[in-house]
């Protein structure tokens, strides 16, 4: 991407608005979400999605090496979830059955 140089003024309160070229080199011409950094000494301005790519870059091999993808962190945590709701169902069935014992011995 070739270097677009632009001067911007920063109000009192610490707005500033990005030019038109820049927003469209980024994507953002219609407004949108960024996340602003200070890297020695220089604010960086970069999307969000620019961002995830990044940490998606920096994790992806670590998770690829382990094994571990996002999809089988999806099916864990799917299997965590039946086991929660069978433990769950089973507490409630117990908790009824208890319910009634004790309901039917004060008739």
């Amino acid at each position: 991407m070739a270097q677009d140089h632009q001067t911007i003024k920063v109000s009192p309160n610490g707005r500033l608005s990005i030019p038109a070229k820049q927003r469209k080199a980024l994507g953002i011409e219609g407004g949108g979400t960024v996340v602003a950094t200070v890297q020695d000494g220089e604010l960086r301005i970069r999307t969000v999605n620019a961002v995830l790519d990044e940490i998606s870059a920096l994790v992806g091999p670590v998770l690829k090496a382990s094994g571990n993808t996002v999809d089988q962190f999806i099916a864990d945590r799917h299997a965590v979830a039946g086991r929660e709701e069978q433990e769950y169902q089973g507490y409630l069935k117990d908790r009824q059955t208890w319910l009634q014992e004790h309901q039917s011995g004060r008739s």
